[in-house]
């Protein structure tokens, strides 16, 4: 049986002064979790997205993306936004009760009123071409700022009044009244806080919420 010997005596060791691998060790396994962490995350949102995207299929027999092999609706919605005038004032996401097309209200709207301008006019009817394809029901939701209103009795009116219009559009296009929904929520959801201009700004909007078939 071998002896325990002192280090002081042994002629082949060496004093080990490399403590920092250890604290490097340590790192590399904190990014290993980390990373793991946010491939899952990636990947919930990514069947997240698939799954409330294929709430929209399939497309009416004849729907000319079928036929053309273009992608798929929310896709394309995302792309025929961003090539319209309000591109930058228009922004696509999908939540869970579905796929929000949000509009700034000061580039829809005339200031402080609930009149369409005229770039809204127009790209409003090329977006309603685009939705009206889908057998979904639309839901349009007003939302507001915290600033006093001018003109309206409350935020309320106003949103409500914004979304209507936008509601009275899409059926004088031709959309069926019965697939529309007309919310007003006033300065009660917002998106962000609004303590800037540029938060307001966003928060003031009209959003077109294109919902999953109840099944």
């Amino acid at each position: 049986m071998g002896q325990l010997i002192d280090e002081e005596d042994c002629e082949v060791c060496v004093p080990f002064d490399q403590e920092w691998i250890f604290t490097y060790g340590d790192l590399v396994t904190l990014l290993l979790c980390f990373f793991i962490l946010l491939f899952a995350s990636c990947v919930y949102e990514t069947r997240k997205f698939k799954a409330v995207a294929e709430s929209f299929k399939p497309l009416p027999p004849g729907s000319p993306f079928m036929q053309e092999g273009r992608d798929s609706v929310v896709e394309q919605i995302s792309k025929e936004v961003e090539q319209t005038e309000l591109g930058d004032d228009t922004r696509v996401t999908v939540e869970e009760k579905g796929v929000v097309v949000s509009f700034a209200a000061s580039a829809t709207f005339e200031p402080g009123s609930a009149k369409l301008t005229p770039e809204a006019t127009k790209e409003m009817a090329r977006f309603s071409r685009l939705v009206f394809l889908l057998p979904n029901r639309l839901q349009v939701e007003g939302h507001t700022d915290n600033q006093p209103v001018q003109k309206w009795g409350s935020s309320w009116e106003l949103s409500g009044a914004r979304a209507s219009r936008v509601a009275r559009f899409f059926i004088d296009n031709g959309m069926d009244p019965k697939k529309l929904t007309v919310k007003g929520f006033g300065q009660t959801r917002p998106k962000f806080s609004n303590e800037s201009p540029t938060q307001r700004r966003r928060n003031n909007r009209v959003e077109v919420i294109i919902l999953p078939p109840v099944e």
